[in-house]
């Protein structure tokens, strides 16, 4: 076709398959007028949006779970390299595309309800949740979008009103490429939703259990921050829970194991008399934005404080908060395997104030029978601190808040002790009103100002998939091998294996490197459910290629699948993937003598999810790129700080797996440190912060004389594979190998201190500052470090007899 002739057709055809992203995408590719099919598409979904404005989905409203269910668009921007995103726009929901190397880093939610008397909807609270995302964003090292884009994102049409709302899903994730451990390039920030009703299967009486051993967060980690570093390692607790009938987890405290925190994914509240308290916000808890609506409407009976174990069996009542939960009831706490119920039902404080905030967001007219005598226009509330952006003028009008104040009426709080509160509760309400509800008409219209339509987020374009060629003509690829780093250069191939619900994987094949399709509403978008591996293929001089211990690689995925919830590749299912691999890109594979080929297996739940739970299906995923030298000192010794504001890992957390949980909080620790001159962060322990861990993406051995000591794998540190062969190797060479908690002190007294890892092979450290105070430490060709390193690397290339079964060939 002419160019015309072709864009006339593909609008036709767009006409047609406007609802089926698959459809447009292959179609766009085919056509191969990506341009003239985005100006068709933001035509398209204009003008079918517009047919539909006033209608409702094919849904049965009256049996609404908290399961996802497709709605027809999504919304997508991404950042330019300075941080600044882009003018986002809505597009037809389906995958969206990400590099296997990106970031995948998530977090960020909003709800919205709708009422049929004028079809306008409500938004609750958008802004809080949109400063929340800018604050969580800061903490992990990424860029966010600003007030007002966020809000931009998150309208949406909702089910009828009464029969639930729509649960809006912001995320922000690093789509960026990176191989070592760093910020992402680029983040895109996108919103998609589902219609919802009740979180928790019995409606509004749910029992939950304590959790006495794992805790949730820790001082110093990114428990009061959004991040899905919070969540994939609370998926096995609550399966063992929910196996014993409990509904969710309440955790304690990292460090004491005395007071209560909050459950997997909503915040707590206990009821005494006049007295409400719920534990303070102090860095391990998330501020709920219900949770702070609630003590709003509360007034001044609220307490926020520590709040120990013991409380739990004196409260009259108890209740958790949050946007998927609402206010939710507790029927029961077992604790040390007593049971504590609690009062449930009409009339309690409980039910007073779910119905309080309820009718707020879904405000219409009546709250609790109470009539509204009035009805207020008002702007966006003006209430802002000076970091907020003013969105008065940026939102589409028209911008109008019912308010109106409540009558005084006894049936508030009827129990005598509560009566006295009434008037002040009511006097509030009004109020509340207009600051917390924002009605916002979706104007579709608007469509035709978005410029920018983000193809790779809307589409769910399909990469071909091609059978690797051997070609031994060319038997490296275009590259300076002489200054190679640790940055990622995709080489040609990646392999590509899925999993169902019944935990089998199928077979597994190679494609061509290039962005992977994944549902924005995956399991490791919104909960982290991933973990990953780190291997190398080293080049023998006469041409061979040799793995080193892939075998072990495979048994620690298992491990960290099973902490994950997640089924795992069978030992020879991942070295046959390894191995196909790694001989697909063999001409990426450096000269010997400089470098090796990277190979990362990723291990991740691909499968859509809502609510809190283990994904449905899960793909496994190789990739691979020539590195050279981790740090960028090179084989230079390394200078590292001793972090002691925040933590690597806890005690019954994922520190011990290699969960992608355990990296993305650590970002703005290494930021920091590298920003004052330091190559990497030595961390302590998170309950006495005096034992020494790991480094950021490695191990740490100690030498003092002929004794190598390294901190014991105790569930907080990573076993690593090269730590591990380290160990024997020393051993064979007559040290004294212990694995012990190793004071900080002791970290100040040694001779040598060094570093072992998959990535940084083992590296010597010239200095550790702690306290203001710098240590040196021996290095050199005469060192501890290097004789071990001299060994292992000999044993990898294949210039020194393996003589343990450490190497495998790939013929």
């Amino acid at each position: 076709f002419g160019e015309q002739q072709a864009h006339t057709t593909f609008v036709m055809a767009l006409r047609c398959l406007s609802q089926s992203s698959t459809a447009f995408s292959y179609l766009s590719k085919i056509c191969g007028f990506r341009m003239h099919g985005t100006k068709a598409a933001v035509s398209v979904v204009e003008e079918h949006v517009s047919e539909m404005d006033e209608e409702y989905a094919d849904v049965d409203w009256d049996n609404l779970g908290f399961s996802l269910v497709r709605t027809d668009y999504m919304f997508a921007t991404r950042s330019s390299g300075e941080g600044n995103f882009e003018q986002g726009c809505l597009s037809l929901y389906g995958n969206i595309e990400l590099n296997p190397a990106a970031g995948i880093l998530n977090y960020g939610q909003a709800k919205a309800s709708k009422h049929r008397e004028n079809g306008r909807v409500l938004l609750f609270r958008p802004e809080l949740n949109a400063m929340r995302m800018k604050k969580g964003a800061e903490r992990m090292c990424m860029h966010s979008p600003s007030v007002q884009q966020f809000i931009e994102g998150v309208k949406q049409t909702v089910p009828p009103p009464g029969k639930g709302s729509l649960y809006l899903r912001p995320l922000l994730f690093g789509s960026g490429a990176s191989l070592g451990l760093s910020a992402a390039s680029e983040f895109t920030f996108l919103v998609f939703g589902s219609p919802v009703q009740n979180y928790f299967k019995v409606h509004q009486h749910w029992i939950s259990t304590f959790e006495e051993v794992i805790p949730r967060a820790y001082i110093g980690g990114s428990g009061g921050v959004k991040a899905i570093s919070n969540y994939g390692p609370v998926l096995e607790v609550m399966r063992r829970a929910k196996a014993r009938g409990f509904s969710d987890v309440l955790y304690l405290d990292a460090e004491t194991k005395k007071n209560i925190e909050e459950v997997s994914a909503s915040n707590i509240f206990l009821v005494k008399g006049n007295t409400i308290v719920t534990p303070a916000t102090t860095g391990t808890i998330l501020g709920g934005i219900t949770r702070k609506s609630v003590i709003e409407i509360a007034i001044d009976l609220v307490e926020e404080r520590v709040v120990p174990v013991e409380e739990l069996k004196e409260a009259e009542e108890v209740f958790c908060t949050g946007t998927a939960t609402g206010v939710a009831s507790v029927g029961s706490i077992t604790y040390q395997n007593t049971r504590t119920e609690y009062k449930v039902g009409d009339g309690l404080v409980t039910q007073q104030l779910r119905s309080i905030l309820v009718g707020i967001q879904t405000d219409v007219g009546k709250t609790n029978d109470v009539e509204r005598t009035q009805r207020t226009e008002v702007v966006y509330p003006t209430k802002t601190s000076a970091s907020d952006v003013a969105i008065t003028s940026q939102v589409p009008p028209p911008l109008l808040i019912f308010g109106a104040p409540i009558k005084e009426t006894n049936h508030l709080f009827t129990t005598k002790d509560k009566g006295s509160v009434i008037v002040k509760m009511n006097k509030t309400i009004s109020s509340l009103r207009k600051s917390l509800v924002l009605p916002l008409h979706v104007h579709i219209r608007t469509l035709q100002s978005f410029s920018k339509y983000n193809a790779q987020a809307a589409s769910a374009l399909q990469e071909e998939r091609k059978k690797p060629t051997y070609q031994d003509d060319n038997e490296y690829a275009d590259m300076d091998w002489d200054n190679l780093g640790f940055g990622l250069t995709p080489a040609d191939y990646m392999y590509v294996m899925k999993c169902s619900k019944d935990g089998e994987f199928t077979k597994g094949e190679l494609s061509r490197f290039g962005n992977i399709q994944l549902s924005p509403s995956a399991g490791v978008l919104n909960y982290g459910q991933a973990i990953y591996e780190g291997t190398k293929v080293y080049r023998k001089e006469n041409g061979k290629l040799l793995l080193f211990r892939p075998d072990h690689n495979a048994v620690r995925m298992q491990l960290g699948a099973e902490r994950m919830l997640m089924p795992s590749p069978s030992v020879d299912q991942f070295v046959d993937a390894v191995k196909q691999t790694a001989f697909a890109n063999k001409r990426w594979v450096p000269p010997s003598g400089k470098g090796s080929l990277y190979i990362r297996p990723l291990l991740m739940g691909s499968g859509p999810v809502l609510g809190l739970a283990p994904a449905p299906e899960y793909t496994f995923i190789i990739y691979a790129s020539p590195v050279g030298n981790y740090f960028k000192e090179g084989t230079a010794a390394l200078n590292l700080y001793v972090e002691e504001e925040y933590v690597r890992a806890a005690p019954g957390g994922a520190g011990g797996v290699k969960s992608i949980t355990n990296y993305a909080p650590v970002l703005k620790a290494l930021s920091r440190a590298k920003s004052r001159g330091f190559s990497d962060i030595l961390y302590l322990d998170a309950v006495k912060k005096k034992y020494l861990e790991e480094a950021s993406s490695c191990n740490v051995f100690v030498v003092k004389g002929r004794t190598i000591s390294t901190p014991a794998t105790n569930g907080t540190i990573l076993e690593g594979i090269t730590r591990k062969s380290v160990m024997e190797i020393a051993s064979d060479q007559g040290y004294k190998v212990v694995e012990k908690a190793v004071h900080v002190d002791e970290v100040m007294d040694a001779d040598e201190v060094f570093c072992t890892g998959t990535a940084v092979g083992v590296a010597p450290v010239g200095t550790i500052t702690y306290q203001d105070k710098r240590i040196r430490y021996e290095t050199g060709d005469e060192s501890v470090c290097q004789k071990l390193r001299s060994v292992l690397v000999g044993i990898q290339t294949g210039t020194i007899e393996d003589t343990k079964g450490w190497v495998t060939c790939i013929n």
